[in-house]
């Protein structure tokens, strides 16, 4: 059975599994789908391949070998494949264009969804398919030129088709709530898309009453009907905005963007905005007076000082 075979049969079980209306049956939908998407880019790395070794770019470990008349080749070790890292990888090496951002999305969402999964989280379920029928379709017309309708079957695209074409109205009437409030910071503004309801996980959230102070607005899950305030999520909304520029900034031996807050104990303190985004704490001494250099929130109990200089500082006045 060739890979394309394979997943497209991956996808097709999915979607009859999202269809069976049963709840134990979403996790496996996502898996199935999620699975297929993964094969489809195997698929392309075979299509890459030489011909006289179709398997060779999804073989993890690749290691180059001199043949009997001396010229270099290579060949794949083992029986491992590819990972979603090695995928990313090459396919960047060979300028294969994938929204990474969506697919990481997606399989954030899916391992949310296994670990947090509760009956009354359907949305998440069509989230994770509307976004995951966009992936499906573009690499199939632009990657594999192929007619995702055709391939599919008529059955599997109708029910693809049909569930992102409501989850995105559904979407876009909550986005247009959610702009009316003036949520008065770029950083605040931009963790706006990683919203997620506080009891089913879903993404659809609304702002009924637009009026109220940003931290304080009311919003409402348009999938299980929880009302919160978006105080009760904006750590959440902090973190998964710039968490990953957050360990990428410490891997390189820079700062976090943001910060746990002095006054209120949240994890929103933003040096770009110069204050807290929950309470608006602000700073009181930002440069160092000796240096000059920025200071962080583990600085003020320095009294102006930066690190460094407080130690030099120190060490002068012990002597």
């Amino acid at each position: 059975m060739t890979i394309i075979k394979n997943a497209i049969d991956s996808i097709q079980i999915g979607i009859e599994d999202h269809q069976a209306n049963d709840d134990r049956r979403n996790i496996s939908a996502v898996r199935n789908i999620s699975a297929g998407i993964l094969l489809l880019y195997k698929e392309k790395l075979c299509q890459l391949s030489p011909k006289d070794n179709k398997e060779l770019l999804i073989k993890q470990n690749i290691r180059p070998v001199r043949t009997e008349d001396g010229t270099i080749q290579f060949e794949g070790k083992g029986h491992k494949t590819v990972d979603v890292q090695s995928i990313k990888d090459r396919f960047k090496s060979l300028n294969i264009g994938v929204d990474w951002s969506r697919f990481d999305n997606i399989n954030r969402l899916r391992n949310d969804l296994e670990h947090y999964y509760t009956s009354e989280s359907p949305d998440t379920v069509r989230e994770i398919i509307a976004k995951s029928f966009l992936l499906i379709r573009d690499f199939l017309t632009e990657q594999l030129k192929l007619d995702p309708q055709e391939v599919l079957g008529n059955n599997a695209w109708s029910v693809l088709l049909s569930v992102t074409e409501i989850y995105m109205a559904e979407e876009k009437s909550c986005q247009i709530s959610l702009e009316k409030v003036d949520w008065v910071y770029s950083t605040v503004t931009d963790s706006i898309k990683y919203m997620r309801c506080t009891n089913c996980h879903s993404s659809l959230i609304e702002a009924p009453d637009s009026d109220e102070y940003y931290t304080s607005i009311p919003l409402r899950c348009r999938s299980c009907n929880e009302d919160f305030t978006f105080d009760e999520v904006i750590e959440q909304c902090i973190d998964d905005s710039l968490g990953g520029e957050a360990i990428q900034s410490v891997m390189d031996g820079d700062h976090s963007p943001y910060d746990t807050c002095l006054s209120c104990d949240k994890e929103t303190f933003i040096y770009t905005e110069g204050k807290c985004v929950a309470c608006e704490f602000e700073m009181e001494h930002t440069s160092c007076e000796i240096c000059g250099e920025g200071l962080r929130l583990e600085d003020q109990w320095n009294e102006g000082k930066c690190g460094y200089c407080q130690y030099k500082w120190e060490k002068v006045m012990a002597e």
